[in-house]
């Protein structure tokens, strides 16, 4: 019976290895999953104003009449700037507001053609 006893006691750190090691990979998919159930999608009005303001705020932009819609976190930009800097800003100012999903960059240059 006592080289059973030893056998078992051999493998008993192994079988705490296993269990240690299952333990840790179900701990971070439950963490995982109560994290994504905390991420909340975030309101479309509330992109929309938070885009505003980033525009309102910044030197460059503040003052322009540039038109911000968002629809399930797309945001479209409408209106007419000073220059093709000012889209390429406004556009990043966009898409650095958390929830935006992506930019619809439709901004144009004042006193220049179309090209549509």
């Amino acid at each position: 019976m006592s080289g059973d006893m030893s056998g078992a006691m051999s493998r008993l750190p192994v079988l705490a290895a296993w269990l240690l090691a299952v333990l840790l990979v179900v701990g971070t998919f439950a963490a995982g999953r109560s994290q994504a159930q905390d991420k909340r999608p975030i309101a479309d009005s509330t992109i929309t104003q938070q885009v505003q303001d980033a525009i309102a705020q910044d030197r460059v932009l503040a003052g322009l009449h540039i038109e911000v819609r968002t629809q399930d976190g797309m945001v479209n930009l409408s209106g007419f700037v000073r220059s093709l800097e000012d889209i390429a800003r406004a556009g990043e100012l966009a898409r650095a507001v958390q929830g935006v999903s992506g930019v619809r960059n439709g901004l144009r240059v004042a006193n220049r053609p179309s090209q549509a």
